[in-house]
């Protein structure tokens, strides 16, 4: 009975320090303001293809969008156009792409921000 006493006094301390231990680890500030949901979220498949869902002429007007995408957690790129398409049209210069999975969601985003 005293050796079962003991064990579970001992078991109890051991938590005990172990929860004090952990409320006293400094967190680093980029963790803090990461959301949980995002360090469990599967990565995407590299080979996944991503459509074009914005195009702009200006930088400026491209990266509100993409901030309001990424609150939203979906994944965009910026990227900037070439010259000419294939059939010789000029382009605007700056487009944003997200995974065709995404891309409903994205546009209904987009949607939103600019009416």
């Amino acid at each position: 009975m005293t050796r079962l006493l003991v064990y579970f006094l001992l078991f109890g301390v051991i938590l005990w320090a172990l929860s004090a231990w952990s409320r006293r680890q400094i967190i680093p500030a980029e963790l803090k303001n990461v959301k949980p949901g995002r360090w469990f979220r599967a990565k995407r498949n590299p080979a996944e293809v991503w459509v074009q869902v914005y195009e702009t002429a200006t930088l400026e007007e491209a990266r509100p969008l993409q901030a309001r995408l990424q609150e939203e957690e979906v994944e965009c790129v910026v990227y900037e156009q070439g010259k000419k398409d294939i059939h010789g049209n000029a382009l605007k210069g700056i487009g944003i792409a997200v995974p065709r999975t995404l891309a409903g969601q994205a546009q209904r985003i987009i949607s939103r921000i600019l009416t």
